[in-house]
């Protein structure tokens, strides 16, 4: 639709033949309406074929000076700053067609003698027996003006014989008033639709260009946490593998599974949340193969799990947890519960501080809270606290 309204109003050029005959007929269709719907509601039907003439060639000027305004005046000066030379050209424009219709209309008012002469305030003179317009009164009757009609009792034209360029002045000056207002109106109609057509296109690629930066902001942050996830768990099972333990071939097995989740599952921009819930559900699995008893680890889900979700987002959470509140040498836990209810996520996570914030750990969390500021907009709530002694974590996230 966007690239037919593009053709349609001169923004790009339609190699399609079948729509740009649409485009030219839709243009023609509609000047023929702009010029041709006054005349239904004028008194007077003209039905002279000189007058049908005269009008057909004189508007075509007007809509030439539409089209010069549209994809050249516009264009070239105005909109690229040059105000002056525009207007100088948009004056110089309008001038020649005053002046072209000014000529057409003195060739064709030299030919009604008869009209010429009432102008000049001279005797009537009847026209022939052909017909130039009808009257369309307010009865069901028309009055036609023939030689049958005498009309000779009308008073003379105020302005007498005065004229200019051998015109009555009366009648260029109606003609030069009538002319430019629908010279004005051109460029006027013409301006309007060019620069308020332009804007919508320019907010349109500008929302355009904003996704793609977006997306490829979302992709690099999205890109950083992969290599961050991956050295953690390769530490993980190169401790299970340093220890000689039995776990090590379910850690690899584990760890195929993770990354098959990232490399081939998690290209687009949401997911399934019970892939992503599976995805953490693993990983946690995994991280429980390399810890001793002395870690007590909560995990539970509930809700419905039905739903998208950006894929991704909440490991950084987990992984923070157990990055830095599982000792080696002390008791610890994690806490971490996930509900969805209503297509509201809530994710919980608490663990003891054991280990400083290091700076990895600093980037990670910049990077999830970046990402939620452009993918959830308004829709999710964030709060981490850290008092020295515990981390919690308490994320609201609108799925909708």
């Amino acid at each position: 639709m966007n690239n037919f309204l593009y053709s349609l109003f001169g923004f790009q050029r339609s190699h399609n033949k079948l729509r740009l005959l649409l485009v030219v007929l839709i243009h023609i269709l509609g000047w023929c309406l702009f010029f041709l719907i006054p005349f239904l509601f004028y008194p007077v039907r003209f039905v002279d074929n000189h007058f049908w003439l005269r009008e057909s060639i004189g508007k075509l000027f007007p809509v030439g000076l539409f089209y010069l305004n549209y994809y050249f005046l516009l264009p070239k000066f105005f909109e690229k700053r040059k105000y002056l030379l525009y207007f100088s050209l948009v004056f110089v424009a309008i001038l020649i067609v005053v002046a072209q219709d000014i000529a057409l209309r003195n060739g064709s008012f030299n030919r009604r003698s008869h009209f010429k002469g009432i102008a000049f305030g001279l005797p009537f003179e009847k026209p022939s027996r052909n017909k130039f317009f009808v009257y369309n009164s307010d009865s069901a009757a028309n009055i036609i003006l023939s030689s049958d009609s005498s009309i000779s009792s009308l008073p003379p034209l105020p302005f007498g014989e005065r004229t200019i360029f051998n015109i009555p002045a009366g009648i260029l000056f109606m003609s030069f008033n009538r002319v430019a207002s629908l010279c004005a109106l051109m460029v006027l109609l013409s301006g309007i639709i060019r620069l308020g057509f332009s804007f919508m296109k320019n907010q349109n690629e500008k929302k355009l260009l904003e996704n793609a930066n977006l997306n490829a902001e979302v992709n690099f942050l999205k890109s950083q946490i992969n290599p961050h996830f991956l050295f953690n768990t390769l530490n993980g099972i190169y401790s299970l593998a340093h220890n000689r333990s039995a776990q090590t071939e379910t850690a690899i097995l584990k760890l195929s599974d993770l990354m098959r989740y990232v490399l081939y599952e998690s290209g687009t921009d949401k997911v399934e949340l019970t892939k992503d819930i599976q995805y953490l559900t693993n990983y946690i699995d995994l991280q429980r193969l390399r810890l001793s008893s002395k870690v007590t680890i909560h995990y539970e889900v509930r809700g419905d799990l039905k739903g998208y979700i950006a894929p991704l987002l909440l490991i950084t959470f987990i992984e923070n947890a157990f990055k830095h509140g599982i000792s080696y040498t002390h008791s610890s836990f994690i806490q971490i519960a996930i509900a969805v209810f209503e297509e509201t996520l809530t994710l919980f996570v608490e663990n003891p501080v054991v280990e400083n914030d290091s700076f990895a750990g600093r980037v990670g969390l910049k990077n999830v809270t970046r990402r939620l500021e452009l993918l959830y907009p308004g829709k999710h709530f964030l709060n981490i606290v850290n008092n020295g002694r515990l981390h919690v974590v308490n994320l609201k996230l609108n799925l909708k």
